[in-house]
């Protein structure tokens, strides 16, 4: 499959695609697509919220119950461990998982 990588316009294939991808979907607010309402994760909600050690867990949670979701077209992609840390900018997810029978790692910034 090919996409477009969202920052640059550039084309992008295999595991790039993957990650825009599922950046798109974990980023994406649940519910606000018209046509795909399934679509999207719950991280958004998190965003106004003290970032708290209850937060990064909550975090964590919603992103692997968006790798979950078929709706987001991201399930291949296996998550085995998924870490919510704090940073200046804002929460940032660092996912390590099997994709294509291969050890990948990859980090979302919300």
């Amino acid at each position: 499959m090919i996409g477009i990588d969202r920052d640059t316009g550039a084309t992008v294939d295999d595991w790039p695609q993957f990650v825009e991808r599922a950046k798109r979907a974990l980023t994406t607010p649940l519910g606000t697509r018209q046509k795909r309402p399934l679509y999207g994760s719950k991280l958004f909600s998190l965003l106004t919220k003290n970032q708290g050690d209850q937060l990064l867990i909550l975090a964590q949670s919603y992103a692997a119950e968006a790798f979950c979701n078929e709706a987001n077209g991201i399930g291949d992609f296996t998550p085995e461990t998924i870490v919510a840390t704090r940073g200046s900018t804002g929460l940032s997810l660092r996912l390590t998982g099997i994709w294509k029978n291969r050890q990948m790692t990859f980090e979302v910034a919300t």
